[in-house]
């Protein structure tokens, strides 16, 4: 079940994940991404937020904050806008940068923030961009392994580790280079779920928020100009003239934080078919 409307409030943890327009590059070399986070510098400096880790790649960038007193959806808009002038006027382009909304993944609490760190760090392992997650410039690993205290707030992780700092590194390090469960760190669990957390807490959510939630169902009927169209769609019907009924159809449930397996089970495709139309 996806969520519609951004779930704000005091002391939320969120996982943030913003894509460049048709997933295209944003981050051409060193410069871009360092300018990234020089803007993120800046803005936890205005907003006061908790930072716990991040990881910038060529075509996206994944964030973990904490709010305290102003709202995430502030927080995000003051970065993305920032970065975004620079890039058009860097590019000399115009139009937007970023691939719709960023997504917001609510985090229960602290216990969740060590597996999130990991599967975020072994992005660039996973694209093939190095062998493991220490050899990657641009992510927050460097602070945990070197006990750096500046920009990402390091304490409440490894606090949780132990309270010997020593031994908290010593063990934050064999966790990030342990390679036996990397498989286990996956996509469907922390970028496509409803939150990262207990069954519990995403089960509180849901019913929390249920008035916001729109069904597969409803979303697409809404994309479809008439019941024959939804009938067709909804009964895996090839017709080419749907295509662009299917694609409003996956990114309006996108939105919505529905997985591509729940998507493309819906209408009778695969998920790597809802991944293609989702791209055009």
């Amino acid at each position: 079940m996806g969520r519609g409307e951004r779930i704000e409030y005091k002391g939320a943890i969120y996982h943030v994940i913003q894509r460049g327009n048709n997933r295209e590059y944003i981050f051409h070399n060193e410069i871009w991404k360092g300018y990234l986070i020089k803007i993120i510098k800046e803005m936890k400096a205005r907003y006061n937020f908790k930072f716990f880790g991040y990881v910038i790649m060529d075509n996206h960038y994944h964030l973990i904050i904490q709010t305290l007193d102003i709202p995430i959806s502030k927080i995000m808009h003051g970065i993305n806008s920032r970065y975004g002038k620079y890039y058009n006027h860097n590019t000399k382009r115009i139009g937007p940068v970023f691939q719709n909304r960023y997504k917001g993944i609510i985090v229960e609490d602290e216990r969740y923030l060590l597996g999130l760190l990991k599967y975020i760090h072994l992005n660039p392992v996973k694209a093939k961009m190095c062998s493991s997650i220490d050899q990657y410039k641009w992510s927050s690993d460097v602070f945990y392994r070197r006990n750096i205290k500046s920009l990402v707030d390091i304490d409440e992780v490894l606090d949780i580790m132990s309270v010997n700092r020593i031994e908290a590194i010593r063990k934050y390090i064999d966790f990030m280079d342990d390679e036996r469960e990397d498989n286990n760190f996956s996509t469907e669990m922390f970028e496509n779920a409803i939150a990262i957390g207990s069954s519990n807490f995403k089960g509180k959510l849901i019913m929390e928020n249920d008035s916001k939630i729109m069904a597969l169902d409803e979303i697409l009927k809404e994309v479809c100009p008439t019941e024959e169209e939804y009938n067709l769609i909804k009964n895996a019907s090839r017709k080419r003239y749907l295509t662009e009924y299917k694609i409003s159809y996956i990114k309006k449930a996108r939105e919505y934080n529905y997985s591509y397996s729940e998507i493309g089970n819906y209408i009778g495709i695969s998920d790597a078919a809802v991944i293609n139309l989702a791209d055009k």
